[in-house]
């Protein structure tokens, strides 16, 4: 297991997104700090969390579907963006101001078990495998200026990796905000370095 996880550590490496990314509100952020990036699962089994929730319904629906590799829904795995600057980011970007986007070292990928995706895990023309060369066919959409330039591109520009059953905060390495309030806000929150980087918001 471990083994496969560091060859999939070099191999995202070799693609040139070197890290991964999860999107989260601000007031989310303290609690990430102390548990870890849970689940929508485990968030919803415990009664002590109750996380500002900026995802969209009507795909969290279809995110009760499962995955083809351990064969469990998508919602007992943590998403992890390989580019955030995505449709998913997009869609919520009257929200920006307060959104977070959590870098996190591929040393997740040590822990526990981890499914890589080809396009957003809710989609049904989405592959799933615990091999990282899946995500090559989605290198045109992830690297584009703009997702609606090349086929598929809506779809495969949220390509990601699933990780299972949490990520710890031990491999969260950054907190990106896109302004100087919120850095400064998150600064005594986030217990990790705090980017300011417009570029990677709308």
């Amino acid at each position: 297991m471990l083994t496969c996880a560091l060859q999939s550590e070099a191999f995202t490496q070799q693609l040139r997104f070197p890290f991964f990314y999860h999107m989260t509100h601000k007031a989310n952020v303290a609690g990430i700090m102390r548990h870890g990036i849970l689940s929508h699962s485990a968030i919803g089994d415990r009664c002590d969390i109750v996380p500002v929730d900026i995802s969209d319904p009507g795909v969290q629906r279809h995110r009760s579907l499962w995955e083809t590799e351990y064969y469990r829904p998508i919602h007992d795995y943590v998403p992890l963006y390989i580019n955030p600057r995505n449709p998913m980011l997009y869609r919520r970007r009257e929200l920006q101001q307060q959104i977070v986007i959590l870098k996190i070292s591929p040393s997740v990928l040590r822990d526990g078990q981890h499914v890589f995706c080809d396009g957003n895990a809710a989609c049904h023309d989405t592959r799933f495998s615990v091999d990282p060369e899946i995500v090559i066919s989605a290198l045109d959409a992830l690297k584009a200026d703009f997702w609606n330039t090349v086929p598929d591109g809506k779809r495969r520009r949220c390509a990601e990796v699933l990780i299972y059953p949490r990520v710890s905060p031990a491999h969260i390495v950054a907190a990106i905000c896109n302004n100087v309030a919120l850095a400064d806000e998150m600064a005594g929150v986030a217990k990790v370095k705090v980017e300011v980087n417009p570029s990677m918001f709308f």
